[in-house]
């Protein structure tokens, strides 16, 4: 009765017809099926829009076209020599290994193995017999003044090309300024490819240190920006990363470490005898405050995990779990790897010897494929398994993407009386130009933001209620009222009950 006298006054549309008399059986079945078939039409509505709003909470849109280019930070540039190890720094070691050896083996002898060095680059390895044996050379005759034993990192230190022979000139905004002063414009960084030149890269090391701000850029040009005069020094080769004479020239965001399987890294041949033209164009992406909410699900802020620097990166993200996965298969660390995303309850990190690159060839290919979600595609089983998964590396919720634009012409000797970037170089078929501008004064700027507020999404709910049950949240209201009066009533009657139980015997013993 107390039901049927809900469903006569309720302020929902067509439920009065349940419980009016005056119909017959048949038109109350008919209501109530349609009321079963919008109900469950409306739970189904409902779970779907629950569904894709979940699945993607936030929204981006393009919020300004023309967005200040002195507002955006200059990307980091990485100048690496192809060459990986210098033919005089080379010769100058074998030297020092030779007057060691207690079998008096010629300084040629030594130069042909100091060539196996070079696999600790690209962890291949041809003889693994003899790669054994230079190690147990280097670890009798090699050692570290510091530890007692060999140290990869400072023999590769030391066989490097030096940047101070790579950069004759550096030029920024048309002013010519020292290259490789101390906290100058260029300093030597470890990349993936090993120590390299590097300009405006502000992130995290080893040793903590942040470095001053970014450099900014407020005009455009191929003159108004970074100009390098590099030297490619062709007859001091003796260890070539990719068969090619030149330099490898990556352009990043300065807060994040150069790593191309991360994406970011835009990578740039630069042949000698070349001058050479890179168009940088940015685009920026903010987000709204309100995107906090939600971020870990979709991207990361800035300064959300600062255990990968001062500020949160992709880039570093990913470099610090694949360090975590080399320490813990191979138990050692390439040298070219900085250490800061190793945890702090590591004792001692030993730096990869020619004896770890079995072990580093093995899973090479797994750490150069990042995974950070895994998802099932039939006939790609095998490659999920096999690469290496980050779940918690996610994009950066605010940050500056670079696009670059190259073009090369071939450098030819100037012979004019005025000012010219190659003045006094007689053969211009050794050095290279390269010119890193942006293209245009003004850029994009997008706007991350949430896609629905909770007031939208409790409106769009309440339409979804009124249209298909007819109801709103008046109606709502009734139904908890009414639902509170009948467990009130229960409980009420069964008090009463259990005090009339509790005094029946008093009343038998009375009669």
């Amino acid at each position: 009765e107390e039901l049927f006298q809900l469903f006569g006054c309720i302020t929902a549309h067509c439920y009065r017809q349940l419980a009016q008399k005056d119909r017959s059986v048949w038109e109350r079945l008919f209501w109530l099926l349609m009321l079963i078939l919008e109900a469950a039409t409306l739970v189904a509505i409902i779970i779907s829009a629950w569904g894709k709003f979940t699945a993607n909470p936030l929204i981006t849109t393009l919020h300004d076209t023309i967005y200040p280019i002195e507002l955006v930070p200059f990307p980091a540039i990485s100048l690496c020599n192809n060459n990986r190890i210098s033919r005089t720094a080379a010769m100058r070691y074998a030297r020092q290994l030779a007057e060691k050896d207690t079998e008096r083996r010629n300084v040629s002898f030594f130069l042909e193995q100091i060539v196996l060095l070079g696999k600790l680059y690209d962890f291949d390895y041809e003889n693994l017999h003899q790669m054994t044996k230079f190690q147990e050379f280097l670890d009798l005759n090699d050692v570290s003044n510091g530890t007692g034993m060999y140290n990869a990192l400072e023999t590769l230190t030391k066989l490097s090309p030096r940047c101070e022979d790579m950069l004759l000139r550096c030029f920024w905004k048309s002013i010519e300024l020292p290259c490789m002063l101390r906290n100058d414009m260029v300093e030597v960084r470890r990349t993936q490819y090993g120590f390299c030149c590097t300009f405006n890269f502000i992130g995290h090391t080893e040793d903590n240190e942040i470095h001053p701000p970014s450099y900014f850029l407020d005009v455009t040009g191929p003159e108004m920006g970074l100009v390098l005069l590099l030297n490619g020094s062709s007859n001091d080769y003796f260890y070539n990363l990719f068969n090619n004479i030149g330099f490898n020239l990556q352009i990043f965001n300065p807060n994040e470490v150069p790593d191309s399987t991360a994406g970011g890294v835009n990578e740039q041949f630069v042949h000698l005898g070349t001058e050479t033209f890179i168009r940088v164009d940015a685009i920026t992406i903010n987000s709204e405050p309100d995107v906090l909410r939600y971020s870990r699900q979709k991207c990361v802020f800035r300064n959300e995990l600062l255990k990968y620097g001062a500020n949160y990166g992709r880039s570093n993200c990913v470099a610090a779990c694949r360090l975590r996965s080399v320490l813990a298969l191979c138990e050692c660390v390439p040298f070219y790897m900085p250490t800061a995303g190793v945890a702090a309850s590591s004792k001692s990190i030993t730096t990869c010897n020619l004896q770890h690159i079995a072990c580093l060839n093995k899973y090479k290919i797994k750490w150069s494929t990042v995974i950070t979600d895994i998802v099932q595609i039939p006939g790609l089983e095998k490659e999920m398994e096999e690469s290496l998964y980050c779940p918690e590396c996610l994009p950066s919720c605010s940050a500056s993407k670079y696009q670059i634009t190259a073009s090369a012409l071939p450098l030819i000797r100037s012979h004019r009386d005025g000012f010219s970037i190659t003045a006094g170089i007689e053969n211009v078929a050794d050095v290279a130009v390269v010119r890193i501008f942006f293209g245009q004064p003004e850029t994009w700027m997008y706007k991350q933001n949430v896609a629905y507020y909770w007031f939208e999404i409790f409106s769009n709910f309440g339409g979804m209620f009124g249209i298909m049950a007819g109801m709103s949240l008046i109606t709502l209201m009734e139904v908890v009222y009414f639902v509170g009066r009948q467990l009130v009533l229960v409980f009420a009657t069964r008090s009463w009950s259990a005090r009339l139980r509790a005094h029946k015997p008093n009343l038998e013993l009375l009669q």
